[in-house]
Order: C-alpha cells, then sequence, then structure tokens
C-alpha cells in the first residue's frame, strides 16, 4: 500500500477549513478509481503563516520550510472577476518558478471563489443548517454545473447564513465533509482539479487503473 501526503496552501484561513476536507475526500475517490495501486490517503494539511499567501515568493517559501513532507501541493487561488488577470498574476509565475521540485503542483481555481462549489449541492447545506428550504428558496442555480455562473457566490452564501443567524465560517468544514462529489463533478473548475490531480499522480508513479 502506497502513503499519499498533500498540503494545501491557500488564499485564506476559512479556506483551510472547507478544502483541506472536500480535498482529501476527493484524493480518496480519486485513488480508488482511477488507480491500481492501494492508497492511504494522509489528511491534507494547510500550510500557513499570516492571513495568507502575499507573493509567489511566500509560496515557494511554505513549501521550502517543509523538504520532502507532501507529495501534492495544493495551491488554491479564486479565479474572480478576471480569469486572465489571475493566470497571468499567480498560475503562469508559480509554474515557471517550481521547476524540478519533486513535490507536484496542482492549482485549485474555483471559477469567482470556493463558495461556488459550496454553492452546488443544497443536500449538503440543508444538512448543515437543519433547514428545509429548496433550492431555489436559497437562490441556488438548477444544476450544479451553473454555479460558475453566479456572479457573487460568497453573497448567496451569505445570505443563506443570515436567515438562519450562523456565521458562514462556522460551516466551512461541515460543509467540506458533506458537499457531493457527484455533484461537484459536474462543475467545470473541480473537473480541471480532478484531471491536474489524476495527471500529477500519474507522474508519481501511480498505476493507472
Amino acid at each position: 500500500m502506497r502513503y499519499l501526503t498533500s498540503a494545501l496552501v491557500s488564499e485564506g484561513v476559512t479556506d483551510d477549513q472547507f478544502l483541506p476536507r472536500l480535498l482529501a475526500r476527493a484524493l480518496t475517490e480519486i485513488c480508488l478509481t482511477e488507480f491500481e495501486d492501494a492508497v492511504e490517503v494522509a489528511d491534507v494539511q494547510p500550510l500557513r503563516d499570516r492571513r495568507g499567501p502575499c507573493s509567489i515568493a511566500d509560496v515557494i517559501g511554505l513549501v521550502e520550510q517543509n523538504p520532502a513532507s507532501f507529495s501534492l501541493i495544493f495551491f488554491h487561488h479564486d479565479q474572480g472577476a478576471n480569469a486572465e488577470r489571475t493566470d497571468a498574476e499567480w498560475l503562469r509565475p508559480l509554474r515557471e518558478v517550481w521547476g524540478e521540485r519533486a513535490e507536484q503542483l496542482v492549482t485549485v481555481v474555483p471559477v469567482r471563489e470556493t463558495e461556488a462549489w459550496l454553492l452546488a449541492d443544497g443536500d449538503a447545506l440543508r444538512g448543515a443548517l437543519g433547514v428545509r428550504w429548496t433550492d431555489a428558496e436559497m437562490g441556488l442555480p438548477a444544476q450544479p454545473r451553473l454555479v460558475e455562473r453566479v456572479a457573487d457566490p460568497k453573497s448567496v452564501l451569505n445570505g443563506v447564513m443570515q436567515r438562519v443567524s450562523r456565521s458562514t465560517t462556522d460551516h466551512y468544514g461541515q460543509l467540506g465533509e458533506l458537499v457531493s462529489l457527484a455533484r461537484l463533478q459536474a462543475v467545470p473548475a473541480y473537473q480541471r482539479w480532478w484531471a491536474d490531480t489524476r495527471d500529477a499522480l500519474i507522474r508519481l508513479g501511480y498505476r493507472s487503473a
């Protein structure tokens, strides 16, 4: 059995509550469905100092503080309203300086904001909040793939939380455990992350099923 370790460098503390749990579940699913090797998937470890990386050098510094500790490094940055700007300022420069590091770099880039992925599963929100509102009553799109068309996912999520007088951050970790991976498979940005992660594992020597 192989043992897979990974870490996450994200934009903010709330991302560290939601994404590590979600990505660990998804990694387990990838290993079960895409590869022949039996794999024990360790928890995804957030790497952080201050509130979040302010530069590409900060990202590299966090990785270098943990030499040879992880096989995969997930770098999260929301796409925001301007995909080309995110690519030009963060993704391309980071890939260029990454070089031949032993750790495989995989980017996690939800369209608009991470909150878009939380809007893909109304059942998860109902379970976390203990409500019976329909998807439409919560302002969720009719199909998971349409979450990328929501202009302000964070505002939609905050609006739902305010109706039950809860803080959004109180439920990020729980939603990371509850959001359906099957529903996320319909979200294009998640599909890209899945494919990139599969390719990174192949480069690490995992045998495709």
